[in-house]
């Protein structure tokens, strides 16, 4: 029989399982974007692939609840086409904050406006942002 994982055992094992659906996410959705040609306005970049991280994460696993930390969602001012995400997040053990940094391009349209399309998607998990859920 086998003891019942510790706290911080629970949390390491979190962090692990996390880490490791970032990086699927971010192959998957950058191939998906690329894919199907995928443009985002440049006023809502960040809402809008924010808001695309999140139901791929929903439909990944179900027990795995991340939302958009608004707050935390800023360009980086000395790189204009790199935008970082920050997220919020939670499973049945663990507590965590995760961020993404999405580098971007930008094309002008005939209109005299430019779409942004996504060209890399990085994840940031930090092992000391992991916390044992409080329940």
């Amino acid at each position: 029989m086998t003891d019942p994982l510790t706290g911080k055992e629970l949390v390491e094992k979190s962090y692990e399982y996390i880490d490791k659906l970032t990086r699927e996410c971010a192959k998957s959705l950058v191939d998906e974007f690329n894919k199907s040609h995928r443009k985002f306005d440049p006023k809502s970049f960040q809402s809008e692939v924010g808001n695309s991280i999140i139901p791929w994460f929903n439909k990944r696993d179900k027990n795995v609840k991340l939302n958009l930390d608004s707050a935390n969602v800023q360009q980086q001012q000395q790189q204009p086409n790199m935008t970082r995400i920050r997220f919020k997040g939670c499973t049945k053990d663990a507590d965590f904050e995760i961020s993404a940094t999405v580098g971007s391009f930008s094309v002008p349209t005939e209109d005299g406006k430019s779409m942004s399309f996504v060209k890399t998607l990085v994840f940031s998990v930090e092992k000391n942002s992991f916390s044992r859920r409080k329940y």
